[in-house]
């Protein structure tokens, strides 16, 4: 058994591998800097212990691993491990269509059953302390989702398939399964000038200090997928990526990345751990 092993190889990737990996089950856990109880990462060890996978869904890795071993592996070997890996590639990707239907019709009956989340006092907590509007946010009619904004994602082709739900204590979570990659959702009409945001308080801050129209990624890792998205619809305008000042540089790297891929802008706040949401909110302006 090569757990440990398998364990360093994810720690070369930069993430933080599970404390417990049991062979034949996928296990979840954080991404890239996300906290602990995030299940952004994904890592698979197959049954014999010495070969696997892990990904991860916040920045689009995806690795393949094989123990290393005294003896060369024979070309059998070599065939017999590649057809496993090809064999649950095509077992994952069932897995992800499947479960990606059932998050998107969660997510329509979320948003159909949700109400205008400005008429809700509860909603309030969060949006004084972000100093923002709701501009279209909803919250739930049910008592477990009192106070909670309900966000909708679209993927390009303008269904709903996902939703963010942000507790008045800021904790954010999305549907199990749902497609966040390349999915997206807007504050405003177009504009001339079109602004590219992680996440909601920030889009919202940019929107209503600028008037422009402000698009939400919702994470840094899908800056670069949206932003294309965003470019094939608005060829001519001028598209800014406003980037998190993240301390871990994760914000930085992903919003120079996301103009760099569709020649636009990049700007980030001038404090480090401040986003555009914290810097308006102190006074700054874009």
């Amino acid at each position: 058994m090569c757990t440990e092993e398998f364990k360093e190889a994810i720690r070369a990737a930069g993430l933080v591998p599970p404390d417990s990996i049991t062979t034949g089950k996928i296990i979840y856990f954080a991404g890239l800097n996300k906290p602990k109880a995030n299940k952004a990462a994904r890592c698979f060890l197959f049954e014999d212990g010495r070969g696997g996978w892990f990904m991860d869904y916040s920045t689009g890795l995806y690795e393949v691993w094989q123990a290393e071993r005294a003896t060369p592996y024979t070309k059998e070997e070599r065939k017999a491990f590649a057809e496993q890996c090809e064999r649950d590639r095509l077992n994952r990707e069932r897995d992800r269509v499947e479960a990606q239907a059932k998050a998107a019709r969660k997510a329509r009956r979320f948003i159909d059953n949700a109400i205008c989340a400005d008429t809700v006092y509860a909603c309030m907590t969060y949006l004084i302390r972000k100093n923002i509007k709701a501009h279209g946010a909803k919250t739930g009619g049910s008592t477990g989702l009192t106070g909670v904004l309900i966000l909708p994602l679209y993927n390009e082709d303008g269904w709903l398939v996902n939703v963010q739900f942000i507790a008045p204590d800021g904790e954010k979570r999305f549907l199990s399964g749902g497609q966040k990659k390349a999915c997206f959702w807007w504050l405003g009409k177009k504009t001339s000038t079109i602004l590219i945001a992680e996440g909601f308080a920030t889009a919202a801050s940019l929107y209503e200090s600028t008037g422009n129209q402000v698009f939400i990624a919702y994470d840094a890792g899908n800056l670069i997928h949206v932003a294309r998205i965003v470019r094939a619809k608005n060829p001519t305008a001028e598209i800014i990526i406003a980037g998190d000042n993240d301390v871990s540089g994760t914000g930085q790297t992903a919003a120079r990345a996301a103009a760099l891929a569709i020649n636009g802008k990049y700007i980030l706040p001038p404090t480090v751990g401040h986003d555009w949401n914290d810097h308006i909110n102190a006074g700054g302006a874009l």
